[in-house]
Parts: C-alpha cells; structure tokens; sequence
C-alpha cells in the first residue's frame, strides 16, 4: 500500500532498480566471451569466473569513482555550482571509455607506479 500511496517512495524503489540494472549492463558489456555464458563444468571454476567479472567491474567503478570526483572538483574550482543532489543520479558504471577488445600489459616486476591522476579531458568546442 506504501507503494501505491507515495509517489516518493516510487520513485526511489525505481532510483534503485535503475542502479541495479546499470551494473548488470556493465557486467553484460564486461562479459562477452563465450556468448555471455558460463561454460565451466566445475562449481570451483564457475565461482572464479564470476568473481572475476566482478573484480573487472568494481575496479571500473572505482576509477569512474575517483576521475569523477576530480572532474567535480575541477568543475568546482572553476566556479561552476554543482549540487549535490544532482550526483545522486549519476552512475560510476559508465563504460564508454573501456577498450576491452585492446592489449594489456603489467610489468609487475618493474613496479613503476604513476604519480597522480591521468590528466582529464577537456571538452573540445565541437563537442560543446
């Protein structure tokens, strides 16, 4: 009844919802091997392949989460007014900036770590 009777309710069970399915979609896009199926005979190797799927996921997310925290703090810098209210819908699972086709190379034994963030883009006047 709580449901039918607010319409706030509403729509935070559907903020939600929309949350949870944006990091279903991102776990879709993760996972394209195999057709997007789980072939592994053994429950062992199963657990593994889901755990890594979500290990690639949340790293997305914590990077999303700190480049857009920066990008915030730029924009606040710059004196743009940014209302917290407005980052409630936000997602950190975007991935149109993931290449998960690309080639990946880690020199763990070179240990060379980089100081600070990757700069940030700065929108070209085309795209404004």
């Amino acid at each position: 009844m709580r449901c039918l009777d607010s319409p706030e309710y509403r729509r935070s069970i559907s903020r939600q919802l929309n949350k949870g399915e944006q990091l279903h979609n991102l776990r879709r896009f993760l996972f394209f091997a195999n057709e997007g199926e789980i072939r592994r005979s053994q429950h062992g190797d199963q657990t593994t392949q889901v755990l890594c799927l979500n290990l690639a996921a949340y790293a997305i997310i914590a990077w999303n989460t700190v480049y857009m925290a920066d990008a915030l703090n730029v924009l606040r810098t710059d004196g743009f007014v940014v209302d917290d209210d407005d980052l409630a819908h936000v997602p950190p699972t975007l991935w149109a900036h993931v290449n998960i086709y690309g080639k990946y190379e880690f020199d763990v034994e070179a240990g060379v770590r980089r100081a600070g963030l990757r700069p940030l883009r700065q929108p070209s006047a085309a795209s404004a």
